[in-house]
Formats: C-alpha cells, structure tokens, sequence
C-alpha cells in the first residue's frame, strides 16, 4: 500500500515547527509594543551605551521576526534552524546570569504583557530548544514565489522594529530639539518656598517636571534612574517636581524604581504652565538657571553623566 503522504509524524513537525516561529514572532510583538523598557533592561546591564542598547533591542526583535517567519515558511531551513537554536541557547546563558546575579522581576523576554522572571524564561527557552530538535530534520519548502516571500520578510523585520518605531538618536535627527520652559515662571518657582528648601540655587541638577500617570513620564524616569545608577552620579541632584494623587505619586515610585531621587509635588495647573503643557519635559539646570529643556526622547545618559559628573 502506498503510504500517505501526511503521515502523523509529517503533521506533528508541522504543528511544532508552526507553534516555534509564532512564539517567536509573538515575542517580538510583545517586545515592540514595549519598546521603551526592553531598551532600559538592556542598558541596565551597563554593557552598551544608551543609543547602543535601543539599537541592540531593535535587532533582537528583528532576529525573532526573521527566524519565526522563515521557520514557519521553510525558507533556508538548516541555517534558520542553527541561528534559532543559536539564539535560544545564547538567551538561555544570558538569562543565567540574570537570574544569578540580579533580582530582577522581568525580564522582558515577553515585554511588559506576560511578565517573566529571569528564572521562568529560563524554563520556557529550555522546552522551545527540546521543540526545535525535534523539527531539526525538516527540509526547506520549494513553493512558487518562495525567493520574493524570503525578500519580503527579510525587509520587513528590519523596517517594522527600525523605521516604524525608530530609536531616540533617529527620532530626534527628524524634529524640532528641546522643549520649552517659561523662564519667569521658572524663576518664580525657584523662589517658592519647597524648592528654595531643596538647596538647588548653586551647582548642577536635572529637574524632571512629570504627571505621576504619564506613561511616558515613568519610562522617562526609568530611563533615567538607570542612567544615575549605571554612572553612579549624586542622586540628590535629580529633582522631580511631579503633580498627581499622593497613591498614584507612590505607584509611580514604585513602578520607576526612581525611590531615591527629591520630589516636590506641584499643581498640575502649575506644572502645565512651567513646561508648556508637555510631559514629561527634563531640565538641566545650572546655578539656578535652566540651561536646556528635553522630553523622554531626548535623554542622552552621556550628557546626564557629564552634567552631573562636573
């Protein structure tokens, strides 16, 4: 009898083949939409600089859109195999230290959607690895059209993480620099009683002006507390002036990790006026005086370093 030609084992290497590359596209996904703190977890390892580490987090995730795609689609099956297992066992190493080293919570493995510890990651890598050697025998798909589908996904798993959500030293290259800070009113909170308490008049201090429910004033101050951290520079010349709940001013503590820095609690109608309107806007200010304004975009830990190094 003619054996069939869809055998259980033909299907079963299907399905788990399949399941490897939607798990690792499904990953990158996860990772891109929370962009921002897969770049901060990758510099908090103080390997890379900054626009080093967004980038490294762009080719990450370009790497699992690549594999995952030509793994479902058998495209250059034997070298995306070897890159895939590659990976998994270069993560898995990473992730070891991690988990030996550090005591993180998260390890961004999945971004901020499923939340896995060094320690669990570790574990899902290890079953993914037993899933792709039991597909390591499969061969590449001949289909019609299968160099131009290679070409397509080649091209877009580098332009989706690089062009559509562009690293800060990109973005900033295509707008305007620096936000805007109204001097007087600036001056007139220098004078309030809670800031002149703050010892700021004299030296060399980063103010942070936040909402404590911006979502982009927590991943600014993520940014830069692991900056502060990473340089080991004088966390009491950071300085927020945050408006907001004292409960959602705590949660925003705790989420940042930025427990360390001096808080003053503004109005928001103030804040709004100081800063334009534009949250979070970080101000590096010397003896008083506001020397430049930026927004989370543009936050460069060389020039925090050697502004507070000084």
């Amino acid at each position: 009898m003619k054996e069939r030609r869809f055998s259980a084992p033909t299907i079963a290497k299907f399905i788990i083949r399949t399941l490897v590359g939607v798990f690792f596209i499904t990953a990158a996904v996860m990772k891109l939409v929370s962009i921002d703190n897969f770049e901060v977890y990758i510099y908090s390892f103080n390997l890379l600089s900054f626009n080093l580490s967004a980038v490294a987090a762009r080719l990450v995730i370009a790497a699992e859109l690549l594999l995952g795609s030509f793994l479902i689609a058998k495209i250059l099956y034997k070298p995306t195999w070897w890159l895939s297992m590659l990976m998994m066992i270069g993560f898995t190493l990473f992730l070891g230290y991690a988990a030996l080293f550090r005591h993180d919570t998260n390890c961004h493995c999945m971004g901020d959607i499923v939340q896995l510890s060094p320690a669990y990651s570790i574990i899902k890598n290890i079953v993914t690895i037993i899933l792709l050697l039991l597909v390591r025998k499969e061969e590449d798909y001949h289909f019609r059209g299968k160099t131009a589908v290679g070409v397509v996904c080649a091209v877009l798993a580098f332009v989706v993480p690089f062009v559509l959500f562009p690293t800060d030293s990109l973005y900033n290259l295509f707008r305007k620099s620096g936000c805007a800070v109204d001097g007087r009113r600036f001056e007139q909170l220098m004078q309030d009683s809670a800031a002149r308490s703050l010892d700021a008049g004299e030296g060399d201090y980063v103010f942070g002006f936040l909402s404590a429910g911006c979502k982009y004033c927590k991943i600014g101050s993520k940014k830069l507390n692991t900056m502060v951290e990473i340089n080991r520079l004088d966390t009491n010349r950071v300085v927020f002036f945050i408006w907001g709940s004292e409960k959602s001013i705590r949660q925003f503590k705790e989420e940042t990790g930025a427990t360390h820095f001096r808080y003053v609690t503004l109005s928001p109608v103030e804040a709004i006026k100081i800063v334009d309107g534009i949250f979070p806007t970080y101000v590096l200010v010397k003896d008083g005086q506001p020397v430049e304004a930026t927004d989370v975009r543009g936050l460069n830990d060389r020039k925090i370093r050697d502004f507070l190094s000084k």
